[in-house]
């Protein structure tokens, strides 16, 4: 029963429990009607049975240690219908079913979804291939895993413009139509969860959002794609050509039967392109952030990074241009000293690390790709929307004022390897690349190391030398500190 606090009453009157049948004198209006009475006798019965409830989950909430309260007799679940019945969209579906408080999943949809049923998923799920299916009252959030723009782009659109919420895996989409989808959901009263589309399992949208919302950040670099990091593991470890270990990757499912999107930086430009949205507070356009393939890399690249004390990652760097509005971004091969966090990941393993003026520099790692590991980013995002904590997730992502223009990252040493040994170097001296170390080198190819220039002006070099088929630039890699 509710209980008086003693400090209200006036000195001399007793607190005392009370209650619906308890009503006296104290408590009555003598000139209130029988019905007005009654109404009273049900509120007190009503409260009654809410202080009920709310002693059980007090109690619930101390006894579980870990602070967990069950809210089944408060809040009907969220009803989740998971689009793209994939890797991911499976590991999502075991979470689910396999009991997560606020969330029931209600509906799976997939193209020729005969194929996809399993007999784990409970009778309860509804099975379809019409998409129309998923956008019906019975549905309150929508889990967008199917990839690439479209159609996921319209589905995410049209889901969010009837007021569903929506969780996606999607990085090319939020990378490229993140404002317009943000926008809809604010002017719906919808969630946009997105989490699972960068680093897969690592909480680095929520962890720049929250943990680090106080400081301002003013870099953000990592390994953002899985695939590479495996290749370029694998190359630094023994001695097997690009294509061998290519080859080993595709076989255990680590990179795609066309890997363009992910040897060719277009991944990681998309990842880069949210966190710096997120983390710097300025939006780019993707496309805009130059890109280079780790195509080309030979076991000689390797000897020379271990002769560097260096190791080489695909890197993905975006930082705040001082005293102005731009971002300095780039996606490509680099060497990285070996004590450096972007060194320490190996495998599929990725890494995000940031700088803020007051907090100094914080990493974020772990698997970064995966079915399990993108799942449990994916439930996270829809156990927020579920609890009301999901404000600061579709308010990470800054909808007001233009994009940003993406500059050049400014003078950097470099690592060259370059066919026509001493001519190489001459000529490439009279285009303003000058060396400053001389490495080892092999059948008449200059590996050196160069003062600091942009990854441009080598660039504008290479095409200068597209015609000499005696001196070539094979590969230029910036050493990033």
């Amino acid at each position: 029963m509710l209980r008086h606090d003693a400090g209200l009453y006036p000195p001399g009157v007793e607190p005392r429990d009370w209650g619906p049948d308890d009503v006296d004198e104290r408590h009555q209006d003598p000139h209130a009607s029988a019905d007005l009475q009654g109404d009273v006798a049900k509120i007190f019965r009503a409260i009654t049975k809410f202080e009920a409830i709310i002693r059980k989950r007090v109690v619930a909430f101390f006894l579980s240690g870990a602070g967990v309260i069950t809210n089944s007799e408060l809040m009907t679940p969220l009803r989740v219908a998971i689009v793209g019945f994939g890797t991911v969209g499976r590991s999502v579906a075991r979470i689910l079913i396999h009991g997560v408080s606020g969330l029931r999943l209600t509906r799976v949809f997939n193209r020729n979804v005969n194929r996809k049923r399993v007999d784990w998923v409970p009778a309860s799920v509804s099975w379809t291939e019409t998409i129309d299916d998923v956008f019906s009252p019975d549905v309150d959030v929508v889990v967008e895993l199917v990839g690439g723009t479209d159609p996921a782009f319209g589905w995410m659109r049209r889901a969010l413009s009837k007021g569903k919420s929506v969780v996606t895996a999607n990085k090319q989409v939020m990378a490229r139509h993140g404002l317009e989808l943000f926008e809809l959901a604010r002017a719906n009263g919808a969630q946009l969860g997105f989490e699972a589309s960068v680093a897969g399992g690592i909480p680095v949208i929520r962890g720049i959002q929250e943990g680090l919302g106080g400081d301002e950040l003013i870099r953000v670099q990592g390994v953002l794609n899985g695939t590479c990091n495996y290749i370029l593991s694998e190359m630094a470890s023994s001695v097997v050509s690009f294509e061998t270990v290519l080859a080993d990757a595709q076989a255990r499912g680590y990179a795609e039967a066309d890997p363009a999107v992910d040897l060719d930086g277009f991944d990681a430009q998309a990842k880069l392109a949210i966190l710096s949205a997120v983390g710097l507070r300025r939006r780019v356009e993707p496309t805009t952030i130059p890109c280079r393939s780790i195509r080309g890399l030979v076991t000689a690249d390797f000897d020379a990074a271990r002769e560097l004390g260096r190791a080489i990652r695909q890197v993905s760097v975006a930082e705040r241009v001082k005293n102005g509005s731009g971002v300095r971004a780039a996606v490509g091969p680099a060497m990285v000293r070996l004590d450096s966090r972007l060194a320490q990941v190996a495998g599929s393993e990725n890494v995000v690390v940031v700088d803020g003026v007051r907090g100094g520099q914080t990493a974020f790692v772990g698997q970064g790709a995966g079915g399990d590991p993108t799942a449990v980013a994916v439930v996270s995002d829809l156990l927020a929307i579920a609890s009301g904590n999901s404000r600061m997730i579709t308010h990470a992502f800054p909808v007001v004022g233009s994009d940003h223009r993406v500059v050049e990252m400014g003078a950097q040493p470099h690592y060259l390897r370059a066919a026509g040994g001493d001519e190489a170097e001459r000529r490439l001296t009279e285009f303003g690349v000058v060396g400053a170390q001389r490495l080892d080198a092999v059948d008449n190819e200059l590996l050196m190391v160069t003062d600091p220039c942009t990854t441009e002006a080598i660039e504008k070099s290479m095409n200068k030398l597209t015609n000499d088929e005696a001196v070539r630039v094979l590969a230029a890699l910036p050493l990033v500190d």
